[in-house]
């Protein structure tokens, strides 16, 4: 019996002894496994040269950069300059410099927002915001992006000036005919607001607006001249230059005018034989020239108009006679005025030489009319003793048929006879 039991102890003590040198084994086995993969990874991070591959190192991003934002500058009803200032980078280089602005509070990248058109080596960077609403309060905020992400500096925030409106003034001088006015008017400061239409506004009574009479312009212009037609003679008419802009109807400074009093400048026709042609040309002619004569001047003044073939133009003085030859170049609308300016002065009264010399015109009304007229300021009517230039329509190819040749014809007249020539 105790020998059976000393057997089964021996074989319990060999197996125990057999399982621990197998897990001896066993162990050894994991360690020389993980020496060789030990190996295997040293030998392909060695480098490049063994053509094995690379491992990269741990990138290391940074922080956000620090920055701080100015106070605005130069600012306007729709424009403001805000600089910032990049104090560190985090780490990591700046890629965009800006600022994001807006109406309410703490505006952020997602928002609005403009990039910086000036950075200096300082680390200033300057942003123009542009496209701003007057009288606003806009709050704004620098910003720079590093690899970290987007950086913000200290909020500021600015109030927008007032939109300045435009100003529209008239011209010094104005020029008026018994039916129409002549005005320049210029638009001295184009002002903030968009302007969606110009013109004059004009009536009998103050204060004009736009729902009484009013002319507007085709495109909104810096300077230009109007002319107001089918008016009453003798009148006292205010006007206005207005300008419809975005936000309201402005108007410029009232101006107070009067048209003049409607000529009465008549003639009786002596046909002395004439053909039919030449009646009706001659007739039509001084029908023209009187129509312009009574509408842009207060002349009163009665002529006789003769045909005379023997008179190779025509001719004309001052007691109203006025001799009209054959050539039928001669029996229009712009030989007639010439004629019947003769017979109110012109080369034929003593107040017409004494104001016409050293070849110009000295009188001050004439030469205003011509100045405002033709938009030339150092413009001066010129003549000698019998003519005067331009627009004395001195010959037939001067006469072009012309609306404005026959109403400055006209207007000149007006102004000498305010300078004091004397139509009887």
């Amino acid at each position: 019996m105790f020998e059976f039991y000393g057997l089964i102890k021996t074989r319990l003590l060999e197996f125990r002894l057999k399982k621990k040198q197998i897990k001896i084994k066993n162990m050894r086995k994991s360690i020389d496994s993980f020496l060789l993969l030990l190996l295997v990874v040293c030998s392909c991070s060695s480098g490049s040269s063994s053509g094995g591959v690379e491992v990269e190192e741990p990138v290391t991003v940074g922080k956000l950069a620090t920055l701080q934002t100015k106070e605005a500058e130069e600012i306007a009803a729709k424009q403001a300059v805000v600089w910032g200032m990049l104090e560190s980078d985090g780490g990591s280089s700046v890629t965009e410099r800006g600022v994001c602005y807006g109406t309410t509070a703490s505006p952020t990248y997602q928002g609005t927002k403009k990039l910086a058109s000036v950075t200096k080596g300082s680390g200033e960077f300057k942003v123009d915001l542009t496209d701003l609403e007057g009288a606003t309060v806009y709050y704004a905020r620098a910003y720079v992006v590093n690899k970290k992400g987007v950086a913000y500096g200290n909020q500021i925030s600015f109030k927008t000036k007032d939109l300045a409106s435009p100003l529209l003034v008239l011209g010094g001088i104005k020029v008026a005919g018994a039916h129409d006015l002549f005005l320049d008017v210029e638009l001295k400061e184009h002002g903030d607001l968009t302007i969606q239409e110009i013109g004059l506004v004009y009536n009998t009574v103050k204060e004009p607006t736009i729902t009484d009479s009013k002319i507007a312009r085709d495109k909104v212009e810096g300077k230009f001249k109007q002319r107001i037609s089918n008016l009453t003679p003798e009148t006292l008419y205010y006007i206005r230059p207005y300008a419809v802009t975005s936000n309201a109807v402005l108007y410029g400074e009232e101006f107070v005018i009067s048209t003049i009093k409607k000529g009465n400048f008549t003639y009786s026709f002596n046909q002395n034989g004439a053909d039919e042609a030449t009646v009706n040309r001659i007739k039509i002619a001084f029908d023209i020239a009187t129509e312009y004569y009574n509408n842009f001047t207060s002349i009163v003044k009665k002529v006789t108009v003769n045909y005379s073939p023997g008179t190779p133009t025509a001719d004309a003085n001052f007691a109203g006679w006025i001799n009209v030859g054959s050539n039928a170049a001669y029996q229009k609308a712009g030989t007639a005025m010439h004629e019947m300016a003769h017979t109110v002065g012109v080369g034929q009264h003593s107040k017409y030489w004494e104001l016409m010399y050293a070849g110009t015109w000295h009188g001050t009304r004439a030469n205003e009319i011509l100045k405002m007229m033709t938009n030339d300021p150092n413009a001066v009517v010129k003549g000698d003793s019998t003519h005067f230039w331009p627009y004395g329509i001195n010959g037939s190819w001067e006469d072009d048929g012309s609306d404005l040749l026959y109403i400055m014809n006209a207007l000149i007249l007006q102004g000498m006879k305010a300078d004091g020539m004397p139509s009887n």
